[in-house]
């Protein structure tokens, strides 16, 4: 795949999930404003569900259809009515167990807004095909539109229904407009529609790849909703919504970076998969990258914090703040494990992302309940998210020294520079943050103050992803 295509749409996938990130922080912020903690706490309890019962249905053949070398209508028709399969099943489940639920955390109203959530599974199925197919033929621009239209009108429509007293009902309907936007929206861009053939051929090739990847996506799903399940039984959902608040912000921020490289560097990797020459150069540049945007914006995260907290959601949401702090400093490791979990999918290799994804989530989970037993705190439990986090790095790693000679260790030598990089900004700002001004000014300062000290230091440590950025925007410019 040509160079020029893959930093056009690496530019236009990241515009798309800013755009839509961003749109969606807004959003969200206005209505942490509007509606209460315990509401929001309400909704993260459903959305543990929802989230399990989107990576049985969007994962697995998803995967397969991207990482194929060919694929036509057939394959793509054949994985719909398997999905959507799967979505029936799920929905009935979900609409028969949802006052078990319920029952289970002492909350009755979770009952309908979790079986009307559901139902966003079976567009939810649908858009996942669409997705694929767009991203098979590298036609991020499209999607960006799409993606921040259905975000904005979603979002308008949340909005206008906490304003009108709605309460949970505004953050179901926000979550599931989304998702039935985004479809209706992709029916234009896309422009496929499935035909009725079915392949048992086509499903046993593309589920011998993606059964695998199906597993993993289960096993990850069912440990990152496993912090959420114990916080939200064992204390309460005024807790969960603090701690789901914390952890909203830094994931918002390392998923859009992280989704923005997976989804353009996948399907270019795979198409090089036989040449592991070009496999290791394309990882090389990918988690340089990913570790030089990543890291900064996670240790500046981290030193703003509270004045970020109580600017924009104000005082009732403080206690997010130690939460945000903490889930900052273990997303840094993201910035490393993805690119190379993407570069094991690239190859094809879904047993031995099948094996570490079983790997990674006995470790991360052992790592939990120690600190769950022992100290009984959502701090521990925060805590251990990071102690787990920094392991699950050199785990992700491993497989990388034997299948392209590039071991944790010296991903680690080629990048020391960008850590200190980042430290250092971080210190510089969480002193800014001493200040006693009024919190708008103080939070311009501490990120202009971080902005400009991370530049200088890559200047002077001559940190070469800081050129290539340079170098990539120029040209962006240039064909413009």
């Amino acid at each position: 795949m040509e160079r020029k295509k893959i930093i056009s749409s690496l530019f236009y996938k990241f515009a798309e999930r800013l755009a839509v990130k961003g749109a969606g922080l807004i959003i969200g912020i206005i209505l942490a404003r509007l509606l209460l903690p315990e509401e929001f706490g309400q909704v993260a309890i459903i959305t543990i569900f929802i989230n399990l019962a989107n990576s049985i249905i969007q994962n697995g053949f998803n995967s397969a259809l991207i990482q194929q070398k060919e694929v036509d209508d057939k394959d793509y028709s054949t994985v719909f009515y398997i999905t959507m399969v799967l979505s029936a099943a799920i929905v009935a489940i979900l609409f028969v167990s949802s006052p078990y639920i319920a029952r289970y955390y002492g909350l009755p109203k979770l009952v309908w807004p979790m079986r009307v959530y559901s139902f966003s599974l079976f567009f939810g199925s649908f858009n996942s095909i669409q997705v694929a197919k767009l991203q098979r033929e590298m036609r991020f621009k499209p999607m960006m539109y799409t993606s921040l239209i259905a975000t904005i009108l979603s979002g308008v429509l949340g909005v206008a229904l906490a304003y009108a007293g709605a309460g949970i009902w505004a953050l179901v309907v926000y979550g599931c407009s989304n998702i039935v936007f985004s479809c209706i929206a992709m029916l234009f861009v896309a422009n496929w529609f499935p035909r009725f053939v079915f392949s048992w051929r086509r499903a046993r090739t593309l589920f011998s790849f993606g059964w695998k990847m199906l597993v993993s996506a289960i096993l990850c799903s069912l440990y990152n909703d496993t912090r959420s399940l114990i916080i939200g039984k064992r204390y309460s959902v005024d807790d969960l919504a603090y701690y789901n608040r914390g952890q909203q912000y830094p994931e918002v921020v390392s998923s859009t970076i992280e989704s923005g490289i997976q989804s353009v560097m996948f399907p270019a990797m795979a198409r090089s998969q036989s040449d592991a020459q070009q496999m290791r150069a394309m990882l090389k540049r990918t988690l340089s990258l990913s570790v030089f945007v990543i890291m900064p914006i996670m240790v500046g995260l981290a030193a703003v914090s509270q004045s970020f907290i109580l600017l924009l959601l104000t005082e009732k949401w403080l206690p997010s703040a130690i939460y945000m702090q903490i889930i900052c400093v273990g997303s840094i490791s993201i910035s490393v494990t993805s690119p190379n979990l993407t570069a094991i999918k690239a190859l094809g290799r879904s047993d031995i992302y099948m094996k570490l994804e079983i790997v990674r989530r006995i470790v991360m989970l052992a790592i939990l309940l120690v600190a769950l037993f022992a100290f009984d705190s959502i701090l521990a439990i925060a805590i251990s998210y990071v102690i787990s986090s920094f392991i699950d790095m050199f785990i992700a790693a491993a497989p990388l020294k034997k299948l392209l000679d590039y071991s944790g260790f010296k991903q680690i030598k080629d990048n020391w520079k960008t850590l200190v990089a980042a430290l250092v900004m971080g210190v510089v700002v969480y002193f800014v943050g001493l200040l006693q001004i009024n919190l708008f000014s103080l939070l311009c300062i501490q990120i202009l103050c971080g902005a400009v000290t991370y530049v200088l230091l890559c200047v002077l440590l001559r940190i070469e992803s800081l050129n290539y950025c340079i170098q990539v925007i120029k040209g962006l410019k240039s064909r413009r």
